[in-house]
């Protein structure tokens, strides 16, 4: 066939199947980070979240997770601009982009 395919050349491909599986349940992560279960998330929360992750993730070296924490406060900034939508200095259930509820 060579090295070009020339163009408006049909490409057949052949897939095949190897398995077929449940995807594992979607964690709600707003109730996680919800500490206080008041539905709307803090700065506090998030922040507390965030660090949660970061020093749970093995293989990273100290140098590594103290540059992460040090912008954690920025980290959590730059989500309160893009979620607060009402700018009211809280996430609420609503406001929040990510996984909130549990697959049925």
């Amino acid at each position: 066939a060579g090295n070009v395919i020339p163009p408006k050349a049909t490409l057949l491909f052949d897939v095949e199947l190897i398995n077929i599986g449940n995807a594992p349940p979607t964690t709600n992560v707003f109730k996680e980070i919800d500490d206080n279960a008041d539905k709307q998330l803090s700065r506090e929360e998030v922040s507390e979240y965030l660090k949660k992750q970061m020093t749970a993730v093995e293989g990273q070296d100290s140098d590594e997770l103290k540059n992460m924490l040090a912008e954690n406060d920025k980290l959590v900034e730059e989500i309160f601009q893009h979620e607060d939508k009402d700018k009211n200095g809280f996430i609420s259930h609503e406001e929040f982009s990510g996984p909130k509820h549990d697959e049925l």
